[in-house]
This record gives C-alpha cells, structure tokens and sequence, in this order.
C-alpha cells in the first residue's frame, strides 16, 4: 500500500512535471525558433529597405544624373565608328567561350547569333573593355581607361572609379546606366556580356533586368525604387540575379534610369549569420532561408553549404533529375534550383504565421517557423527550421532525467515502505501468531504489545477476547461432557458417537447376540415401606453396582426402564463368547443383590432372562429420541423375564445350547405356557439363601 500510494503519487506528480515541462521546452525551442525567424526577417527587410533608400538617393545624386548624361552622349557617338574584322573575330570567339559556359549551368540554344551583339555601340564597347581587357573574367571592372581616344572612354575615365567605390561600399553585385528611351544599357561597373546591349530589341530582352527597365520607363512614381525577382541570368553565366532600379530625372525629364545588381552573398550572409548557424541557436540541424511564390529557394540553403556533395547525393536519391543536380553543383547554389513545396511554404504565401512540426524539401521532419516578409514588389516567404529529433533532444534529456528521477524516487519509497510496513506488521504478525494459537485451541498466551497506538488497544481486547474464549470454552468442553455422560446414559456409547457424528436415521441388524432382562422384584414394596426418595437412593447404588459388573464382563448396557435392567452381549463388540459373559454376568448381578440385601437388611429378588438371536436396533424419533431394539427375540427374553421365579435365571434354548456345557442346567416346563414357544432351561443353582 505504501510503495503503491507512495509510487502512484510519484508518477502523477512526475508525469504533470513531464508534461509541463516538455510543454515549456517546446515552448520554449518554438520561441528561439520564432525569435530566429523574427531577427531574420527584421534583417533581410531592413536590408532591402536600406538598398531601396540607397537606390532612391542614388537617383536623385547629381554625380549620377551627370553620369548617365555623359554615357549617353558618349554611347550614341560610337554609333558612327567602324568596327575592324579583328574586332568581330575576337568577340565571337568570346561569344563561343561564354556560350559554352552557360549551357553547362542553363538549357540554351548554342547558336552565338542569337547572344552576338547587334549594335556598332555594343560590339565596340564589348570589344574594348571585355575583350580587349587584360583582366580576368571578374575582374574586369578594374579597367578603367580603354585607351581608345573615345568621348566615351573620357566619360568612363570620369565616373568608373566612382561607381566601383559604390560597389564596394555598398556590397552590389553591379551598377548599371540604362537609357530607358532606348533600352540601350550605357554602363556597366562589372562589364558581362550585356554590357552596351539593347534590353528592348537585344538578346537579353527577356530577362529580369529587360522587365525591370520597361517597369522604370512606364513607373508613375519616379521617387520610388523598384524590385524585379531573382532569375537566372545569362550575362551572369545563368547564376540567379535580382535587381533593383529607379527613373533618372533632370528637372520635368526622364533622362535614365539607374539598376544596381543585388549582391546574393550579402543576403546568403544574412539568412546563414554568415555561416554560423550555432551562434544564431539554430544548432547543428537548424536554417533559416527565403523562398519565392514561384517555390524556388532566394537564399542558399544550409545543407548544401556544409555538405554539397552529401546533399546533391541526397536529392538524387529524393528523384531530382540528376541534370538539375548537376547545374546546382556547378552553380555553386540552390537559390533558384531547390523547389520548396512544403506545407510551411504554401501557408506562410497565404499570409500565415505559425509554428509548427512539418515535412521539409528533404522530407524530414522539422519544427518550423514560417510567416510571410514585408518587401516592396517581391513576394516572399521566410521559414527558420530545425529538424525535430534535434529539437527534442532537450525533451530526450529532461525524459531521461525524469524517468532517472522517477527511478531513484519509487527505489527510495520501496526501501522505506519495506522499513516501515516491516514495523507496521511486526503487530500484525504477532496478532496472526495468536489467532493461529487460538485456532490449535492454544489460550495460554497472551499478545505482546507494548505499543499505545491501535495495535496495542487491539492487543488488549485480542488477549481480553482470549481469556473469555478460554472460559467459555471451559465451560463448553464441560457442558459437552456432561451431555456426553448424560446421552451415554439413555444411548450405547457406540451409537451416541455416531449420532454426534449427525448420522441420521440408525438402524442396525444384529445377527447373533445375547440378551438379558433382569427385573428388580419387591422394590415397590420397599418405595412403599421406606419412601420414594430413599428407596431411589438404594436403587441407584444397586444399579451402579451392575453397570460396573456390565462394564467387567464386556456387557453392553442398553437401558434401565424403573427396576427392570436391560443389557446385551456382542452387539456393539461382536465376539464368539458373548451367551458365557451375558451369563457370568447374570450370576455376578445376583449374587451382588443377595448381597446388597443382607448391607441394607432389605428384600430384593431378581427375576432374569437370557436369550441369543436376531435383533434390529436403532433411535426412534428425531428431537425426543430414545434407542431401542425390537424384534422377537426382545419379545422371548422379556417374556422369560417374567416368567422366572425370585433369583430364578431362566435361559433360551439358543442359550443353553452355547454353555450346557459349562454350566449346569435343567429342563423347566415353563415352555408350556401357550405364550412361550420355545424351550427353555433354568439354572440348577436357583435356590439361594
């Protein structure tokens, strides 16, 4: 009861605990989760908010406004050089190297028409300062005279070194000057092959960078910067390009239009802590990136950048197509490459905030944080994720610390509870012990406690019940006997046994025995002569004296029916002797009565009858019942009982028969009463003094 109560509670207690607990770890890593999310997503909105802000005073900066008037200028003078054949020779065997570039990373045509430069402006410029660079692809902004005696070479001289210093201040990828008129891109820091082309008519009239010009050229709000999506762009070798732009104005006039390429690394930067997910608490699982509502990664993602090849492995075997698993390779990121259709992605599009365990694009199991970003003309959705059997380690940890703690308390509560039921039943034992003795019927000890709690009141009235028990056990064992004396008394002693066994109904045929009826003459004269009391008095002691005569002989008392005694021989113990005892026994009684005649100075006869037969005997009546035998040899010895004479034995010829030869007899006539149809034989010693 003890280790049960004890241990139950423990476990209530421990399981609420657990509960609870487990409920505030998930809370609790929910909330680092969501507060990660929350930091990023402040982050990568400020970040676009500064870059829109920058953008937008960028665009009212007069270095800017001058700028793009002097590349205009300078652009459309170059419109009326002639290009060498070296030039066009030398640009197409560009044009072929680069083809082959981005038809690794991008599904394209490999016709160099449709990418070669149309305009003498493009070619030119292409020319001098991407081909006739002496810098590596990368680097080729760090020319910054072409030494061609250009008006627009004079004018790049003038601000290049301006806008690279914006780049590396600022962190862009690119700047770019666009007559917005024309479509004509009139400077480029970084110099890739849309360099000086035509975004309206040229080869790249499809891109992000075409759409975002036509947005700045037909923009109502010409103070606010414009966002145009990532999408893999083609001067870039295919790698993912976003861009942000606002309208050039001079006074009333739109003069231009300014682009700056986003830098991918400095959001990668921002999405990944700069490659240090630890610190940021997401673990050694956890990520935070941003996907597009076209379902494609705008960050990169963590598992690619920790284990490329594990991962590019990893989508193989999820069904990538194994082609875009090599493109994500050679590209060197998933941003436009991983697809993300997860139930966090497809929520968070719909304006949804919340926290929850979720497939991620690998198909394992993550706790994700996912909501909606706030950003000007890009609709994108930011998750923080980390996978849930590392976010349950903690509940792991406090599991395997509860159930330890569990353990250690329900040992503790059972070594206790052993002590204490061990002193909380010694009474109890002790009690038993004594109801065990009392049980063997053993009432000579009594219980010992000494103790003054309910055990040792219960000692009290337990040793009290024993004493009464004792007693009235006393006085049962001596009421039994007496009854026992008492039933003996009017029953054979083997029959009142069985009768005390609940033997019910007993009723037993005896074959041959010896019967013996002896009748106590001249008694009633004595009642009369010496009063009843008194004379009952002396009839008991005579009557004494033939049951202990019985009793010698293994004569069977049956009863005594006022002065007429009734007994048999080899009834109850059969034995082949039984006519000799009964007689032994006959001639004992009546020399005892001569005898008790001449003590007491009285006159009694005896008048006795023996007879050997059948006999049927058994109890007659269930609550006054008395034993007796019946049958016609009760008849035959009763009627020689009263057909003898004063101290007269008269036997049976079955009697006679048996012990003629032991005793002497002779014939007697009695037999020829009508009544007695038997011959019978009186003792020839039948007159006595």
């Amino acid at each position: 009861m003890l280790i049960f109560v004890s241990a139950f509670s423990a476990i209530v207690l421990i399981y609420i605990g657990y509960v609870n607990g487990k409920n505030a770890i998930n809370e609790s890593i929910a909330n680092q989760l969501t507060s990660v999310k929350a930091s990023k997503k402040y982050q990568i909105e400020s970040y676009f908010r500064e870059i829109g802000n920058i953008t937008e005073i960028l665009g009212e900066n007069d270095m800017i406004i001058s700028a793009i008037t002097d590349f205009k200028t300078g652009f459309n003078k170059i419109g009326k050089t002639n290009l060498n054949a070296e030039c066009h020779e030398q640009l197409s065997a560009h044009y072929d190297d680069f083809i082959d570039k981005v038809s690794q990373n991008m599904d394209i045509k490999k016709n160099t028409d449709i990418y070669y430069p149309s305009s003498v402006e493009a070619c030119y410029l292409q020319y001098e300062y991407i081909v006739k660079n002496p810098n590596p692809a990368g680097e080729k902004h760090l020319l910054v005279d072409a030494n061609d005696g250009s008006e627009y070479n004079r004018t790049h001289q003038k601000y290049h070194e301006y806008f690279t210093d914006l780049i590396l201040k600022f962190g862009f990828y690119d700047i770019f000057l666009i007559d917005l008129e024309k479509g004509d891109i009139v400077y480029s820091s970084f110099k890739e092959t849309d360099f000086a082309t035509n975004l309206y008519s040229g080869p790249y009239q499809k891109s992000n960078l075409a759409d975002l010009t036509r947005q700045l050229r037909n923009n109502s709000d010409i103070k606010k910067a414009s966002f145009i999506d990532f999408k893999n762009y083609r001067p870039s070798y295919g790698a993912p390009a976003a861009f942000v732009g606002i309208p050039i104005t001079k006074g009333a006039a739109t003069i231009g239009g300014l682009v700056l390429q986003l830098p991918v690394d400095e959001i990668n930067k921002i999405m990944t802590g700069s490659n240090n997910w630890e610190a940021d608490g997401l673990g050694e699982s956890g990520e935070t990136y941003l996907v597009g509502e076209d379902l494609l990664m705008r960050s990169i993602s963590r598992f690619y950048l920790q284990d490329t090849a594990g991962y590019t492995k990893a989508l193989v075997d999820l069904g990538t197509d194994i082609e875009d698993v090599e493109k994500m390779y050679r590209m060197g990121t998933t941003i436009l490459s991983q697809r993300v259709k997860t139930e966090g992605v497809m929520e968070a599009l719909t304006g949804k905030d919340e926290t929850k365990v979720i497939d991620d694009y690998r198909f394992t199991p993550v706790l994700s944080s996912f909501s909606p970003l706030n950003l000007k003309d890009l609709n994108w959705v930011i998750l923080s994720e980390i996978d849930q059997a590392e976010a349950n380690i903690p509940i792991d940890r406090f599991q395997k610390k509860v159930f330890i703690a569990l353990c250690v308390i329900i040992l503790l509560v059972t070594f206790l509870a052993m002590y204490l039921a061990g002193r909380f039943v010694q009474p109890i034992e002790k009690l038993s012990e004594g109801v065990r003795r009392l049980g063997a019927g053993d009432f000579s000890k009594e219980i010992d406690i000494q103790s003054k709690d309910e055990f040792g009141e219960l000692a009290i009235s337990f040793n009290k019940m024993i004493g009464d028990i004792e007693k009235q056990q006393n006085k049962i064992t001596q009421q039994s006997l007496e009854n026992e004396k008492l039933l003996m008394n009017f029953i054979p002693e083997p029959i009142a046994k069985r009768l005390q066994r609940g033997e019910k109904n007993i009723a037993d045929i005896y074959s041959n025995v010896s019967l013996v009826a002896i009748d106590i003459a001249g008694f009633s004269n004595l009642t009369a002569k010496i009063g009843a009391k008194e004379s009952v008095i002396l009839l008991n002691h005579l009557v004494q004296a033939f049951d202990d005569s019985a009793s010698k002989h293994q004569v069977e008392k049956i009863r005594t029916v006022g002065d007429t005694y009734f007994a048999a021989c080899g009834m109850f113990s059969p034995r082949l002797d039984h006519a000799k005892k009964l007689f032994e026994f006959a001639l004992e009684v009546r020399q005892l009565t001569i005898q008790f005649n001449i003590n007491y100075n009285i006159q009694l006869a005896l008048q006795i009858g023996l007879h050997s037969g059948e006999v049927t005997a058994g109890i007659i009546g269930n609550e006054k019942f008395n034993y007796d035998l019946w049958g016609k040899t009760i008849n035959d010895v009763f009627l020689l009982k009263d057909n003898a004479t004063d101290h007269q034995i008269l036997v049976s010829k079955e009697v006679h028969n048996k012990i003629k030869d032991q005793f002497n007899f002779e014939n007697s006539d009695i037999d020829k009463n009508s009544k007695i149809d038997f011959g019978v034989w009186k003792y020839s010693e039948s007159r006595v003094t």
